[in-house]
């Protein structure tokens, strides 16, 4: 045999011991393998047009993890958080959800959006995991319609405030307190989030004795939004409710600014994010929109992740607060069963069936009770824009 040919077949049995090994690592490092680990999955959007909500769900879940571990773990053993970028698109939500089902999480925090939500909850309640959304608030996300009803989809839940409940106390109060009983209504028609949203403001606006007097319509992305202004603005209305995103609520804010229109933009708990009044500036002021989070109220465990969030150099607000209060709900149901091995279909069943039973949880988003859809029951928060002081801009409690 030849040198070079000897040389060759040892170079060959070197790489084939070597990719042996990487692939012992590899699986090593599945923590459904380590029996000192429970993994919790997480899948939302880390990246793309709306990475702020998911990367502050994500952050805020870690934060928990980081201090339950801390304190202990979960029934003896620490917690993995393996969380993945769906970039808000359903195909990758459907594919990440197959993958942690293949890594036997114990359960999955995500998705946020309704859509995406929608997309894979079918999939993970298939697998026996559960999946909690800290964003979804379309209404039925957590069920299937049966017949002439909806049955509760049985490991789909939600710990996020439910649009129904927020569109009826902001429209209250618009009407009520405010006295703004003409209407506009704008709808971003391929975004099912606010979709929904406008369905529950027209009715919450009726039976408070409202008039929705015009609907205009846009598109996620728009950049001009200027022709739906200006018919609102010749439609002499009192308020101006926006179903929709930040970035477009940014966008309707700078016209109605630059039409003169005076009537205050309101919304949901899209509108909650920084970049509303980094867009808009002084044009977001007196903009109004329910969310179930408030960083200002002075309780010491809201303070305690404020400064955690801010640590890491992110606001808390109300995406990252209930990525946090979902790793504490599962954690509690989780120590409720007594959950050790997570490959063990019977034990995340019983993670469901704890989760079914959580009444008055105490959370940083307020107290929450786990109603027959899997959804929480929760009271909102209303908040305006204002500009303080110093020049910088914030939000102030309404309730």
């Amino acid at each position: 045999m030849s040198f070079k040919k000897l040389l060759l077949i040892t170079a060959l049995s070197v790489f084939a011991v070597l990719s042996l090994a990487g692939c012992k690592k590899a699986g090593n490092n599945n923590a459904s393998s380590d029996a000192d680990v429970l993994i919790i999955g997480g899948q939302n959007p880390e990246t793309g047009p709306i990475a702020d909500y998911g990367s502050k769900t994500v952050l805020g879940a870690q934060i928990a993890f980081e201090e339950i571990n801390a304190d202990g773990g979960v029934n003896g053993k620490k917690i993995k958080f393996a969380h993945y970028d769906s970039r808000g698109e359903k195909t990758d939500a459907v594919n990440l959800t197959r993958r942690l089902l293949k890594e036997n999480s114990c359960a999955i925090i995500g998705e946020i959006t309704s859509g995406s939500f929608l997309a894979m909850r079918e999939l993970a309640s298939d697998g026996g995991t559960v999946a909690i959304s800290t964003g979804a608030t379309a209404e039925h996300v957590t069920e299937r319609r049966t017949g002439d009803g909806y049955e509760h989809i049985p490991f789909a839940f939600r710990n996020t405030l439910q649009d129904s409940d927020g569109a009826l106390s902001l429209t209250k109060y618009l009407v009520h307190n405010k006295g703004f009983k003409k209407i506009a209504l704008i709808t971003s028609t391929n975004n099912e989030y606010s979709v929904g949203l406008s369905n529950f403001f027209r009715d919450a606006v009726k039976n408070a004795g409202g008039t929705v007097v015009m609907e205009q319509s846009i598109n996620d992305g728009d950049t001009d939004v200027s022709a739906q202004i200006t018919s609102i603005k010749n439609s002499d209305v009192d308020a101006v409710i926006f179903t929709g995103y930040y970035q477009e609520a940014a966008r309707l804010l700078l016209a109605k600014q630059t039409q003169g229109l005076k009537a205050p933009l309101v919304g949901g708990d899209g509108f909650q994010s920084p970049d509303l009044w980094n867009i808009a500036g002084d044009a977001a002021v007196g903009a109004m929109f329910f969310t179930a989070f408030f960083a200002e109220i002075d309780s010491p465990n809201i303070q305690s992740f404020k400064a955690k969030m801010l640590a890491k150099g992110k606001e808390a607000d109300t995406f990252s607060a209930q990525g946090y209060d979902a790793a504490y709900l599962l954690v509690e149901a989780m120590k409720a069963a007594n959950v050790t091995d997570c490959s063990d279909a019977s034990q995340r069943d019983a993670i469901r069936a704890k989760l079914m039973e959580i009444k008055d949880f105490e959370g940083i988003t307020g107290k929450m009770s786990i109603d027959a859809t899997g959804s929480a029951v929760k009271e909102p928060f209303l908040l305006e824009v204002v500009k303080k002081a110093d020049g910088s801009f914030g939000t102030q409690n309404l309730n």
